[in-house]
């Protein structure tokens, strides 16, 4: 429970602001901005090593330094993710999006393992420290980075009216607006079925924890390799028609890791899942990229990433649906769904595009 308010705490912020967020990274020079979010980071981080080494830290201190550091890094994944299209030429995009996504869950596997041992030898308070050098060397390394276009801050312009033309460009475009959907489908239905790996694990599949482990490795696996082919074939397919597909298939694979009673097919199972959902992911960043003008491409990109917000309330449902159905039929259940909204959704577009 305290795990779960915790995660709670720092996803509101960018359920909350995210959208929000999206207008400063139009409205400033998001190399600047991405800068200043770097070192701001830091803060929270300090002030729990404080709270830490003065042996006085409390749960409440927790949850409040959660929600400051969501609140901080909210703007984040917005700014990061525009600043690609100012970095790499368009036709690269689809490389430099998935090569970006590939170093994100590179990190996500070796990150916790190197935790792990670090914990052994420095520490809870040394992870710490290592955390605030990494967020101040990621600032400084921001500053060596030359961009084509720096632009000067512009921010005369009205906050309410630059917030609401975000929203009113992603309603009229079909294409964006059903990826947005489909992820906030995803977000509810789909993607918060890790939390649930060690039921599996233990009443399912009857592992223990090394077994445990290779389930949570596997979808990160299945990721890198899918954006390695992701990278390699640039603009060749039809975005749409790949949009398409990972929806649909994502929900089937997980539909089918839940009825495998057979470990290592669970395992490659759980592969081909961890491949889908960040294939969609990468595919609708890119899309969002070219089809978004430059000076509304933050604030869309804001709307897009709200779906990791939205994951905490994809925690509630997939629990709820787990409680009442068991753990496999339940996350069926909310694989059907994410599958009657997102099929339609696409089988309607591509049928107006085509």
């Amino acid at each position: 429970m305290a795990l779960g308010v915790l995660g709670l705490c720092g996803a509101i912020p960018r359920l909350l602001l995210g959208a929000l967020g999206g207008v400063l990274v139009d409205r400033y020079d998001r190399k600047r901005l991405l800068v200043v979010i770097e070192f701001l980071s830091a803060l929270p981080v300090l002030i729990f090593l404080a709270l830490y080494n003065l042996r006085v830290l409390e749960f409440w201190h927790l949850l409040a330094l959660e929600i400051l550091f969501g609140s901080i890094r909210a703007v984040n994944p917005s700014a990061s993710q525009s600043i690609l299209g100012e970095l790499v030429p368009r036709e690269h995009l689809m490389n430099a999006v998935s090569l970006y996504t590939m170093g994100f869950n590179f990190a996500r596997i070796v990150g916790p393992s190197l935790g792990g041992i670090l914990i052994l030898w420095i520490g809870v308070g040394g992870c710490y420290w290592v955390f605030a050098a990494s967020l101040i060397v990621a600032a400084i390394g921001l500053l060596l980075i030359r961009l084509k276009d720096e632009r000067a801050a512009n921010p005369d312009q009205d906050f309410l009216r630059e917030f609401k033309e975000g929203f009113q460009y992603v309603w009229n475009a079909p294409l964006i607006l059903s990826s947005i959907i489909a992820a906030y489908a995803f977000s509810v239905f789909i993607v918060t079925y890790q939390r649930f790996l060690p039921v599996f694990a233990k009443e399912v599949l009857d592992v223990g924890p090394d077994g445990l482990g290779l389930l949570m490795a596997a979808p990160g696996v299945g990721a890198i390799a899918l954006l390695t082919f992701l990278a390699s074939i640039g603009e060749r397919w039809n975005r749409g028609h790949l949009l398409w597909i990972t929806t649909t298939l994502t929900p089937i694979f997980l539909i089918l890791f839940c009825a495998s009673p057979v470990f290592w097919l669970s395992i490659v199972l759980l592969a081909l899942v961890g491949a889908g959902q960040v294939s969609f992911r990468t595919i609708s960043r890119v899309i969002i990229q070219i089809e978004a003008p430059r000076d509304l491409l933050g604030r869309v990109m804001s709307v897009f990433n709200m779906d990791q917000g939205m994951r905490s309330v994809g925690s509630i449902v997939m629990g709820a649906f787990a409680t009442i159905f068991g753990a496999s039929l339940g996350i069926v259940l909310t694989a059907i769904i994410s599958l009657i909204i997102t099929t339609p959704l696409f089988y309607r577009l591509l049928g107006k595009r085509s």
